[in-house]
């Protein structure tokens, strides 16, 4: 019931649409999504993280600093859109956000990571309901801009989805959602090599490939390496972080 419950509001939420009134709205939209969609798999990976190692208790406090950072992405869409259906998306917003905190500050059970991982795809959705309506049209370096935070994404979303799993070995969503994420994540890294990158980005973006067919291969292995995985999966996002400044300044 409850299951049914919580996917019945991230349905209403989709139908929302977002109407923002000018260019600049609409790329402040574009950004809070983006931000949103990141945070809200970043919240994830670290709680997991202290989940299964309740003495890194840093993680749980990332966790919470990341969820009260959403209010700034929060007050960027109030503020750039005045519709009815936009208070509808951030209630729900601002819902997601105090389960989870309210979540985390709770002592560890069984039941938590699927839960907070619930309260996450209800940040999720919303956050990608927010620009289905917008008209803006992107220019060719905010396409890899947001290809590149893509990247930042995907490995942030492998990495919950293998801490998932190691919270409920036998679930097959968990794997299915690993090896899923995998393909998109190689999909979106082939998408870079079509861009004239200089020299010096085509050496990171080449350490890009290189780190992510290293790690890649651990996700599916049932030995406990979450430590490697966590520190492989924080170098990639360093290595596109690098490539995103690098579109950045080229718009």
């Amino acid at each position: 019931m409850y299951r049914y419950i919580l996917y019945s509001l991230i349905v209403i939420v989709l139908s929302s649409a977002l109407q923002a009134t000018s260019i600049r709205s609409q790329v402040s939209l574009l950004e809070a999504s983006e931000n949103i969609r990141l945070s809200s798999q970043q919240i994830v990976v670290s709680y997991l993280s202290y989940f299964v190692n309740p003495k890194k208790v840093y993680k749980k406090d990332f966790a919470i600093k990341k969820l009260q950072e959403l209010e700034q992405q929060f007050e960027l869409i109030d503020r750039s859109t005045k519709n009815e259906e936009s208070k509808d998306v951030l209630n729900f917003l601002h819902y997601s956000k105090n389960k989870m905190l309210k979540l985390i500050d709770e002592p560890i059970e069984e039941k938590n990571p699927q839960k907070i991982f619930d309260y996450s795809e209800i940040l999720l959705k919303a956050a990608d309901s927010i620009t289905l309506d917008l008209d803006y049209t992107l220019s060719e370096e905010e396409k890899m801009l947001v290809k590149m935070k893509d990247i930042s994404f995907l490995i942030e979303k492998i990495t919950k989805s293998y801490l998932l799993l190691q919270t409920d070995k036998n679930n097959i969503f968990y794997m299915s959602m690993i090896k899923s994420t995998m393909l998109e994540m190689d999909k979106a890294l082939l998408l870079l090599d079509d861009y004239n990158y200089s020299a010096k980005s085509l050496l990171l973006l080449s350490k890009l490939h290189k780190n992510w067919q290293g790690i890649k291969v651990y996700y599916l292995k049932e030995h406990k390496i979450v430590n490697i995985l966590l520190l492989g999966s924080k170098q990639i996002e360093k290595d596109s972080l690098l490539l995103e400044k690098y579109h950045s300044k080229n718009q």
